[in-house]
């Protein structure tokens, strides 16, 4: 999931490099990519019996397709309804929505460690955004806030059906957002090569992905463990855009995006130290 996370980050690098294209446009092109390279994954996974499969995850993989698709709706139109400083501060609250949750409904309980981590990485994201978040536009705070909830019930679904192989939803995510897309834009579609080659490295590439290691990863951790990972996202996607973009990154965003990174560090090597003990 660590891989999965630090390619996701590369997501906001790839948005901002979107000239043209709309929102819905963007969804609808994202979605298609999405929806293509996890069909052709499918295929190449089940062969035959790919239908099969789509088949077997029933009402919670449609269920669980549509809070994704939904979750991944509300996360692009809300970066053009706010800032992006406000967005991703909100999407940040998915491990503690997902925690609350698991606990409700799966009865997880945390463990010390991860309870450290995530405060530890939350006051890294405090202070990463410190002066820069928005008290206004609060139609796209509650669409970021909408895709935070959405994303944690989606890990729940997965947690729910563990033992069920979910990756099918993922289909299920993409051509519901499709379908959504053009009911929204009336079959307008109109899109430049570029934009639509970034679309496709967007949703094919690197949603494609990791969405299929996250759905792996529930199989295994607990819901607010592998939503984790979502601070090492954060803390990593101003560093891309400061590399390849050259925009400048403020000592905040330095500092906060350093505390995670160690936190979650930490974490690592403490869990492999406790398993080196045990062994």
């Amino acid at each position: 999931m660590t891989v999965g996370s630090i390619a996701i980050s590369f997501n906001g690098l790839v948005l901002r490099n979107i000239d043209l294209a709309d929102d819905w446009t963007i969804i609808f092109y994202r979605a298609f990519s999405f929806s293509f390279s996890i069909f052709l994954y499918l295929i190449f996974k089940y062969k035959d019996a790919v239908f099969k499969k789509i088949i077997q995850i029933k009402i919670y993989g449609l269920l669980g397709g549509g809070v994704l698709s939904v979750s991944n709706i509300c996360f692009i139109l809300s970066m053009t309804s706010t800032t992006v400083a406000n967005t991703v501060f909100t999407i940040s609250l998915i491990p503690f929505l997902t925690a609350f949750f698991s606990f409700l409904i799966l009865k997880e309980k945390l463990t010390k460690i991860t309870v450290y981590t995530m405060l530890a990485s939350f006051l890294g994201v405090l202070i990463m955004f410190y002066g820069v978040l928005l008290i206004g536009a609060l139609w796209g705070n509650i669409l970021a806030f909408f895709a935070a909830i959405c994303f944690s019930i989606f890990t729940i679904i997965l947690r729910l059906n563990k033992n069920i192989d979910m990756l099918p939803c993922l289909l299920m995510s993409g051509i519901i957002a499709m379908v959504l897309s053009l009911i929204q834009t009336k079959g307008s579609l109109q899109i430049s090569s570029n934009d639509f080659f970034l679309c496709f490295i967007l949703g094919g590439i690197l949603s494609g992905f990791v969405n299929c290691c996250f759905v792996f990863a529930t199989r295994h951790l607990i819901a607010a463990e592998v939503t984790l990972f979502f601070f090492l996202e954060i803390s990593l996607s101003p560093f891309w855009v400061w590399l390849f973009l050259n925009e400048v990154t403020t000592f905040n965003t330095l500092l906060g995006g350093i505390i995670i990174l160690i936190s979650i560090l930490l974490r690592a090597i403490y869990l492999l130290l406790a398993i080196r003990k045990i062994n």
